[in-house]
C-alpha cells in the first residue's frame, strides 16, 4: 500500500504535464497557446480526413500541426509540467 500512493502521485503529475500543448512562445499565455494548438490541430485533422487520404494519417496530422504552430511563432518544447 505504501508503494501505491507515490506511484499514483507520480502518474497524476505526469498525466497533468502531458495534457499541455508541446509548444512555447515568449510572452504567450497558456490559454493562447492552447487555442492556437487546437486551431492548428483541427485544421490538420480536417485536411487528413478529406480525400485523398494519406497512408499514415496520424503522422501527417502531427507534422501539419507542428508546421502550423511554427508558422505562428511557436517553438517545440518538452511536454513536462
Amino acid at each position: 500500500m505504501r508503494r501505491f500512493i507515490p506511484l499514483l502521485l507520480l502518474a497524476v503529475a505526469l498525466a497533468t504535464g502531458c495534457t499541455r500543448p508541446p509548444y512555447a512562445k515568449p510572452g504567450a499565455e497558456l490559454s493562447a497557446v492552447e487555442d492556437d494548438y487546437t486551431d492548428c490541430y483541427s485544421q490538420a485533422s480536417l485536411a487528413v480526413n478529406t480525400p485523398p487520404f494519406p497512408d499514415r494519417p496520424l503522422s501527417v496530422v502531427d507534422s501539419d500541426a507542428d508546421a502550423c504552430m511554427k508558422e505562428r511563432g511557436y517553438a517545440s518544447k518538452i511536454r513536462m509540467f
